[in-house]
């Protein structure tokens, strides 16, 4: 075998071994959630609150409830938003108190790259819930990426 022959499959192989991408890395980088952080309101200061004993289950339209959070104490949680529906619906139950949280967003598919394919930027646009767990809320960022930054913040749930 020539010399160039042999350069040209070692190229070949370090170029294609260098550009496939797992699944799991795919699937990392192409989830949106929105980040929700507890806080509690004092009459003169803000402060984060802890949530004891929390579960949280996703509703889908046409799919069973899922449960997210199982009897946890939380401060924050990763909420997966529905890619095929302007509506995502939790279920919060802390106790004896239960809350539907609904958030209406609208939907943008973007393209991550030929291999992982597409990811949704979700922008919200209000937020409702019963009032029973959660007393008010603040949006901190509309936009949620699968780009997700360090310490980012979505929505806060004051309790």
């Amino acid at each position: 075998m020539s010399f160039y022959r042999t350069t040209h499959i070692i190229l070949f192989l370090v170029i294609s071994l260098g550009s496939c991408t797992t699944q799991d890395v795919c699937d990392e980088d192409s989830q949106s959630e929105l980040v929700a952080r507890f806080k509690t309101r004092h009459p003169e200061s803000v402060t984060d609150t802890t949530i004891s004993g929390l579960y949280l289950y996703g509703i889908r339209k046409g799919l069973p409830d899922s449960l997210l959070v199982d009897s946890l104490p939380v401060q924050q949680i990763m909420l997966p938003l529905d890619p095929h529906h302007d509506t995502s619906q939790f279920v919060m139950r802390a106790g004896s108190l239960a809350d539907t949280l609904q958030i209406v967003h609208s939907r943008e598919f973007y393209m991550i790259s030929y291999t992982c394919g597409f990811a949704t930027r979700f922008t919200i646009d209000t937020i409702h819930y019963n009032g029973r767990l959660i007393h008010e809320h603040e949006i901190i960022n509309h936009t949620i990426d699968a780009e997700l930054k360090l310490n980012e913040e979505h929505l806060w749930l004051y309790f």
